[in-house]
């Protein structure tokens, strides 16, 4: 708030003075002044990567500012001198300025953008018509003869008509639009606002010291000393990437008043023409509406085609890393985030998880029972488990967890009791309660350890054998004496299961009682 507010005791101070005077023309030169000051301050403190556009445009501002000097100098010394130096200091900060917006649309687009030029172009040549129309041309019939004095006057239209096109493309380019982005914006709106008035004064010989087109200027120069001091500003020139959008109804508008500029102008520029500049202005307005209402239902549809082709590619993703039956993750997943957290030199821990007698529920349920007891398993383990941990569906009745915040194995060993709970409750498959156990295995990797993904699920795979020896429907902690069980342990040991789970760690149980060796 504080340049706004500096800005606006300055243009108090302005009305306060008589016009047209000396002191009022310092005033307006001081507040010139203060806010390149304050940009240059700005500029130099925050440092901004890509700061090139930045410079280029506080250049654009203080070459004005100086052609301010310039001019109260001349008023000083009551001349009103035409061409003059002064001049030539203006002129010099609209190419200043139209370079650094170029600067920064190249910065602001990451691999081009292509429709946000072309969208650019278009309303910039609909500008330039009805600039042509109304400015350049009534300037121009109006202009000193003298060819000096004719160049300069048509120099500060053509100018701000430079600028026009490179606020346009700024205008066009992705990104978020931030405050100092919009101050910037409002800026270069300001000045050409300010110019406009002041091309039409000056042609009608209205135009005075001191009137509401100076103060147009002087918030033109506060606007800018806000949008550079702004935090933002560092932001403002950093590259966007491009993404594919559609026509918005806003920019459908304006392309719209862009292609219709020239039948308007014909129209109202020749009233009192044939009867033929109507019908063919009038046809070829209709003809542009039609066309870019074509174009906008072109847009539509690839849009729509565009979003139907975004969720195949979404659910051929999904497939590609997912069970189908559980939508948990599939083994390639669980392998390729097993890797990833062993990269990254934190260790991880795992959980093998094995339905007890599967094939029981299998051969007398049938497999569409089967099916429906594996999504409830798979449901109730991504529910149990932190949002940090994947749950994954290594293969028929195999699951595995990866639990990535766990600080060791006892600890997991935890989690693995808790899941034993939770599985053990009844199941309600084909209109009958079913009661499910299992059998985990965990197991830990080391953030010194080099076992790898294999190492880890291999660790986990033992202690859960071991489970299985022990009774099933208990865990059992991976320790390097735990030998792999015989194959007939896992599908083959029969028996009826204990009713509680049973934590094992490390050979005993969890309520201390040792344990018959493997």
């Amino acid at each position: 708030m504080a340049v706004p507010g500096i800005g606006a005791v300055f243009v108090v101070v302005f009305l306060l003075m008589p016009a047209g005077t000396v002191g009022q023309s310092l005033v307006y030169d001081a507040l010139g002044i203060v806010t390149v000051g304050i940009a240059c301050i700005s500029l130099r403190r925050r440092r901004p990567g890509g700061a090139l556009p930045w410079i280029l445009l506080v250049a654009g501002q203080t070459s004005f500012v100086v052609g301010d000097i310039i001019w109260t100098a001349f008023q000083a010394l009551g001349q009103d001198p035409f061409p003059s130096t002064a001049d030539g200091a203006y002129l010099l900060g609209y190419p200043l300025m139209a370079v650094g917006l170029l600067v920064a649309i190249r910065r602001r687009i990451t691999g081009g953008d292509r429709a946000g030029l072309l969208d650019a172009a278009i309303l910039t040549t609909g500008t330039s018509v009805a600039w042509w129309a109304f400015v350049l041309g009534p300037q121009a019939a109006f202009a000193d003869p003298e060819p000096v004095a004719f160049i300069i006057s048509l120099a500060y239209p053509v100018g701000d008509l430079l600028l026009i096109g490179m606020a346009l493309g700024l205008a066009m380019t992705p990104g978020a639009r931030s405050l100092s982005f919009r101050l910037l914006m409002l800026n270069l709106a300001i000045l050409l606002v300010g110019d406009l008035a002041f091309g039409l004064q000056s042609m009608q010989g209205t135009y005075v010291d001191g009137s509401w087109v100076d103060i147009i200027w002087m918030v033109g120069y506060v606007s800018f000393a806000a949008a550079i001091s702004h935090p933002s500003m560092e932001s403002v020139f950093e590259p966007r990437p491009v993404v594919v959008t559609m026509l918005s109804p806003i920019r459908l508008l304006l392309l719209g008043l862009a292609m219709l500029v020239g039948p308007a102008i014909l129209t109202i520029g020749h009233t009192d023409a044939d009867a033929i500049v109507f019908i063919v202005a009038g046809a070829s307005a209709t003809v542009s509406v039609l066309v870019l209402a074509r174009l906008a239902g072109m847009v539509r549809l690839l849009g729509q085609d565009i979003e139907r082709r975004k969720s195949l590619e979404e659910l051929l993703s999904f497939q590609a890393f997912h069970d189908p039956l559980t939508g948990l993750a599939n083994r390639r997943r669980f392998m390729a985030r097993v890797a990833e957290a062993l990269s990254g030199g934190s260790g991880a821990a795992t959980l093998f998880v094995d339905l007890d007698d599967f094939k029981h529920i299998n051969d007398n349920l049938g497999h569409d029972a089967g099916d429906a007891l594996l999504a409830a398993v798979g449901r109730r383990i991504a529910a149990s488990i932190r949002p940090t941990d994947l749950a994954s569906r290594l293969g028929g009745d195999e699951f595995a967890v990866l639990l990535l915040a766990t600080e060791s194995a006892e600890e997991a060993a935890l989690v693995a009791e808790r899941l034993l709970e939770t599985l053990s409750a009844p199941v309600e498959i084909a209109g009958r309660l079913v009661r499910i156990t299992a059998s985990i295995g965990v197991a830990r990797c080391e953030p010194s350890e080099t076992i790898g993904v294999d190492g880890l699920l291999r660790r986990a795979d033992v202690a859960m054998y071991h489970a299985k020896a022990l009774g099933k429907h208990r865990a059992a902690v991976y320790r390097p004496d735990l030998l792999p069980a015989p194959a007939t342990v896992r599908k083959g040991v029969s028996g009826d299961n204990p009713p509680d789970g049973r934590l094992v760690l490390g050979g005993l149980s969890a309520g201390g009682r040792e344990l018959p060796a493997v």
